[in-house]
Order: structure tokens, then sequence, then C-alpha cells
């Protein structure tokens, strides 16, 4: 052990003067107790009855220079300077090595900081930060974002996957509207989606969201680098939500996460005694209520959230577990889906296709009745034209599957266009093309044409086609089938082409 100077030796005694508490002595002077009772045995009128025993030798001894530079000079830890000791053939445990860089770090001054008065409905804090969950056993990343009353130490919070600017309205909306009411003044860090310090006394805000809380009514405060404890109110509730909440639980997914996490807020984080206030931070907001301002009457609805989905087979876009529905004959397209607050809105092409109100259940699908009017439409009169062919007989019927695979989207124009053939030639001529036109690969209805205009085909006997009316135009016409433009059919065969192999 090292002996104390005589500097420190009378620092112990003055200290000791003047607070009368060894402990507090031994804090303030920066030595140890033993060191403390030490000096005070050997102080003015005590005479030792032994000598002095003298320090014990340290393993650390040939390395104490060095060690003094690490610490002190580029600050490395007591891990990291065991790293570099051992390098030069440090034998010694950590133990040691961290007692004695305690001893000898420099003690950063830390600045007093009082505590900050916030009057009742003065001030909201808002902040994100990331944390950990696990979703069924796979663990993953979310955004949680909270928001913070400072005089009652009220919290809202919700999770996200991230800290876009729609999120953080979002995150503003649902937090004022579980309030019922919203502070004067809303303060933030330096965020690219609220505003950020851009020079000295220079301040952009996000014209977004300026817009956002002119409408609610609060103003922006963008707090300057550095200044942390000012914004300690809603960062410290992270801590407390990572391990009073998330900690040593498992979520379904990420709705399941943000409703237990509401019902967490209700019965645990705003009823509990809170640390420093010693009141529940309900029963402040009762008192706080009356400072705050009330929520706007009219919210215009301005402000959402953009996600882009694509538009499925079932002419639906998927959003959480449910799906809405678009004109069938948008299937294949990426639609933007806009997402407000009470609705959603599905654009395609910079066009509004449909709109929808939001379904309360889980895993169901909506489907307005304009879509569904259409689908029906197009369902039947695809019908209609596949069964107007494929009455031509078993010649017709590999025709046709070799014609879609062949043509793809195309085959609905050759398909309309061999229907044509029949009223012009007859069902046996075309039949019989067909049965030709298949055997040499010749999918299209130029072959098909070709064929009959050159060969002047004959009914084959062998495979005797279904009867077919004798004005198959007319026909047609009757089912409605030829009020649309063939283009019409290419669409409703290619969007169909999954049911009709089936």
């Amino acid at each position: 052990m090292s002996r104390l100077t005589e500097e420190q030796k009378a620092l112990v005694l003055k200290v000791f003067r003047e607070t009368g508490f060894i402990r507090q002595t031994a804090k303030q002077a920066g030595v140890s107790r033993k060191a403390v009772r030490r000096v005070l045995r050997q102080g003015p009128g005590f005479h030792p009855s032994a000598p002095a025993s003298q320090p014990r030798p340290s393993k650390l001894d040939p390395y104490k220079a060095k060690i003094g530079v690490l610490v002190r000079e580029e600050g490395l830890s007591a891990v990291r300077v065991l790293e570099e000791i051992q390098e030069l053939g440090f034998e010694g445990k950590y133990s040691i090595l961290k007692n004695y860089v305690r001893t000898i770090r420099i003690k950063p001054y830390k600045r007093p900081t009082p505590p900050i008065d916030h009057p009742p409905g003065e001030e909201g804090q808002m902040d994100w930060s990331p944390h950990s969950v696990v979703f069924e056993g796979r663990r993953t990343i979310v955004q949680t974002g909270s928001v913070v009353l400072c005089f009652s130490r009220w919290l809202y919070h919700h999770h996200f996957t991230d800290q876009t600017i729609e999120s953080v309205i979002q995150l503003h909306e649902m937090a004022f509207q579980e309030l019922g009411a919203v502070p004067e003044t809303m303060t933030y860090d330096n965020m690219t989606t609220v505003g950020r310090h851009t020079g000295p006394s220079e301040v952009w805000i996000n014209p977004q969201f300026k817009a956002f809380a002119d409408q609610y009514g609060f103003r922006i405060v963008i707090l300057p680098p550095g200044a942390k404890e000012r914004h300690g109110k809603v960062e410290r509730p992270f801590h407390y939500i990572e391990h009073n909440f998330l900690a040593g639980r498992e979520f379904q997914d990420m709705e399941d996460l943000n409703r237990r996490g509401d019902l967490w807020r209700a019965n645990t984080a705003n009823v509990r005694i809170h640390g420093t206030l010693r009141e529940r931070p309900v029963d402040r907001l009762e008192r706080e209520r009356a400072y705050l301002k009330p929520l706007p009457h009219e919210i215009s609805g301005a402000f959402f959230k953009k996600v882009d989905r694509l538009i499925h087979t079932d002419f639906c876009v998927a959003i959480d577990t449910n799906r809405y529905s678009t004109s069938p004959n948008l299937i294949g397209q990426t639609a933007e889906v806009r997402l407000f607050k009470s609705h959603l809105e599905i654009w395609v092409n910079k066009q509004l296709d449909a709109k929808h109100n939001y379904i309360d259940n889980r895993h169901q699908r909506q489907v307005l009745p304009e879509h569904e009017a259409i689908y029906k439409k197009m369902t039947g009169q695809t019908q209609l034209l596949k069964h107007a062919f494929l009455r031509l007989g078993k010649p017709a019927l590999t025709y046709y599957d070799g014609l879609k695979q062949r043509r793809g989207a195309a085959a609905g124009y050759h398909l309309q266009r061999i229907l044509t053939y029949v009223d012009r030639h007859g069902s046996d001529v075309v039949t019989g093309a067909l049965a030709h036109a298949q055997r040499y690969g010749a999918y299209s209805a130029d072959a098909v044409l070709r064929i009959i205009q050159g060969k002047g085909q004959k009914q084959n006997p062998a495979i005797p086609p279904a009867p077919v009316p004798e004005n198959i135009r007319q026909w047609l016409r009757s089912c409605a089938v030829e009020e649309q433009d063939p283009v019409f059919y290419d669409n409703i065969i290619n969007n169909n082409k999954d049911d009709e192999e089936k």
C-alpha cells in the first residue's frame, strides 16, 4: 500500500475537522477509510507503538509509469490498460489493476445542474430510442417514440419501424388524442424530421411539421446541441420502458407490442409512485389539465403516412393484417397507399382509385361494391368468351392451352379474332385449321387464317366438335361480349390465368 504524502495527510486532517466523519473524509480526500484512521492515529500527540510497516511490493510496480500515461493522457479504460500491459509481461489480475486505476484517474468535473422547474401545461418533450424486442422467437429492432409532460411526468409511447416524419406526426396525434389536450410548447433534440440548428441562432424547422404544429397550436423548440440535461424528462423513461416493459417479454407482432404497451402505461407506468415526485403521474395530470390547451375542433386530415404496396391477384393491397380492394384491372401494378388517421386512400399513377375506412378486426378482406361489380362483370364475360371457343371441340381446348403459353397477355387478342373466323367460315373449317396449326406449333390468329384461306380445311370426323350457334357473332353480341374492346379480353384472360390453369 502506498504511503500518503504530507500534503495528503494535511488534507485528511483538514477535511475531518470540517466533516467529523471518517466516511465523508475518505470520499472528499480521495483515500481509503483505513488511510484516514491511520492519519488520525498519527496526529499530534500520537506516538506509534511500533515502527510503521513498509508497503508490500505489487505486481503493478514495474508498470505504474506506463499505466499512468495510458490512463491520464490517453484516457483508456482499465480493460484496455490490461491488454496493453499484458503485452509487456504483466501477469496479475484485472481486479488489482482496476483498483489502482481508480486511484489515479483524473475525475471529470461535473457542472452542477439545479432542477428545472416546469409549470403545469407549459412543456412536453418528445424523443426517439431504438429498442430490441422479440417477435415469436425472432429478435428485431423497433423505434420507440415517447412523449412526456414535464410537470406531471405523464408518459405516452408507441413503437414504429422507422423514424420518418409520418411516424413523428402519428406519434403526436395519438398522444394528443389520448391526452385530450395539447401543451403550450414541445421541445426536441436536433432531428431532421422536426428541425435542427444550422448555425449560431439559426434554426430550421421542417415545413410539414411546422404546419402540423400550427394546426394543433403548440410551439416548437429545438434544443441546442449539448443541452442533454434540458431534455432529461423524456430520455430517462426509455430506460424504464426497456427494463420494466420490454425485458423478459415476447410479442406476436408490432400490433401486439403496441396493444400491450398501451395496457402497461395505463396500469403501471402512469399510476406508479414516481421516484422523484413521490406522486402518481395521473394525479399530477389532473392538476395540470386546467393549464393544457384544448384539441382543435377541426383537423384538416392533411397529414398521412405513405407506403407502397403491390396490387395482388385478388385485386387487393395488404395493410397490416388486412386487405383492401382496388379496381380489378390494376392487378400487378404498384399502388401508393396513404394512411390517414381515420381512413386510407389507394393511389395509382397519381390518381385516386379507392378510399377505405379501416377494418377493426384482423385478417379480413374489404371489397368495395364498385370493385365487386367490375370483377363479376369481368369474370362472367371471360367465361362466356372461353366457353364459346371451347365449344369448337377438343382441338380448341389443346390449342387454347398452347395459345396462352406462347402468346401470354396477347392471347386474348388472337382468341377474339379466331372466334370471328367461325362466323365467316364455319365451325368445321376453323376446327380443322386449329388441329393443323397445333401440329406445326403455329399459335396465332394469322396462322389459323392462312390455313383456312390456303387449304380450305374440312371437318375431321374423328374429332366431332360440339354444336356452335350458326351465327357466332350474333350469339356473342347477345351475351354483351363484343360491347368491349378486344384489349379488354387480353386483360381479363391474362388476369385469370391462374384460375384457368387450375
